[in-house]
């Protein structure tokens, strides 16, 4: 599902009869070519598509940064200890083998920067091997990371609705149409494949698969807006609730701009959203200490 907020022209020709010619979207799957790719590559591609290219920018370091530990782990133990909005801490723990015994010493801190994938240590020598092996972990992108990528470009742009519990296989609906062939032509370019199916309205079956799959999603974001909010507590930053009501705002625009793809199951994810909506607006009213009044104008 993206994070657009747009609320999409849709039409309202969702089963029309038999006879019909309308599209309702496209089945999508793609698969990329297990082999290392260049972010020169990558941002080739991305240009030549006429794609976003800054979508190459946000593979998250974190990544980069677990195929690099696979060099750095010889003879230690790398681990998570902590993690904030901003920074991943790891600790460095030297194993070694004493007298037929394992014995652990501790090495070092390092510290992760989540978005500009900088890395600080009190340990230069392991801070310069670290930002060595995560540079060139960066550069040379895996299938993965271009999966993460195109995922992303649908967040920004699009919507993609799951079609199975694995994933892999999704539902574009048809106002996307020039924004497919652009990806299409992107992942092509890459090496890889995307393969498309089109979604003719008017048949019961192809109708209601449609419906579940764009209710199913949308649910989801709404579960996850759910669950989010009732984690929010004292610690909880006032921009993180901003974020949160700016979710429930476009969430409940493309329930009104998928509408026709929904009918009846509209009610209910509107009741769901609508559910997340009061918790969120009893959360700001309890933690910045807002009328409930107030909080409720935000939310409208």
């Amino acid at each position: 599902m993206g994070e657009n907020t747009r609320p999409f022209p849709i039409q309202p020709w969702v089963g029309e009869g038999k006879m019909s010619k309308k599209m309702l979207g496209e089945i999508i799957t793609w698969k990329i070519q297990g082999v290392a790719i260049s972010h020169a590559d990558l941002l080739s591609g991305l240009m030549a598509s006429d794609l976003d290219c800054d979508v190459a920018k946000e593979l998250a370091p974190r990544n980069a940064f677990a195929r690099a530990c696979s060099k750095l782990d010889s003879e230690r133990i790398i681990r998570k200890v902590a993690e904030d909005h901003a920074t991943i801490t790891f600790q460095f723990t030297r194993e070694a083998l004493e007298e037929g015994k394992f014995s652990y010493h501790f090495e070092s801190l390092l510290f992760l920067n989540k978005y500009s994938g900088g890395i600080t240590s009190e340990n230069l020598e392991l801070e310069q091997l670290a930002k060595e092996e995560f540079s060139r972990c960066m550069e040379a992108r895996t299938a993965n990371d271009v999966t993460r990528l195109v995922q992303r470009l649908f967040e920004r742009h699009a919507d993609l609705f799951s079609i199975r519990d694995q994933g892999g296989v999704y539902f574009v609906p048809e106002v996307h149409h020039d924004f497919i062939a652009k990806v299409e032509r992107f992942v092509r370019n890459i090496g890889g494949s995307l393969q498309r199916f089109p979604i003719p309205a008017g048949s019961p079956q192809g109708d209601r698969a449609v419906q579940e799959a764009v209710a199913h999603g949308l649910q989801a974001i709404i579960d996850e807006h759910l669950q989010a909010v009732q984690k929010f507590g004292e610690d909880t930053r006032p921009d993180t609730l901003r974020r949160a009501e700016e979710k429930v705002r476009a969430t409940k625009l493309k329930i009104e701009g998928y509408s026709f793809y929904l009918d009846k199951k509209r009610e209910d994810l509107e009741a769901s959203l609508q559910q997340a909506s009061e918790l969120l607006r009893s959360r700001m009213s309890f933690l910045i200490e807002a009328p409930s009044e107030e909080a409720e104008l935000a939310l409208v």
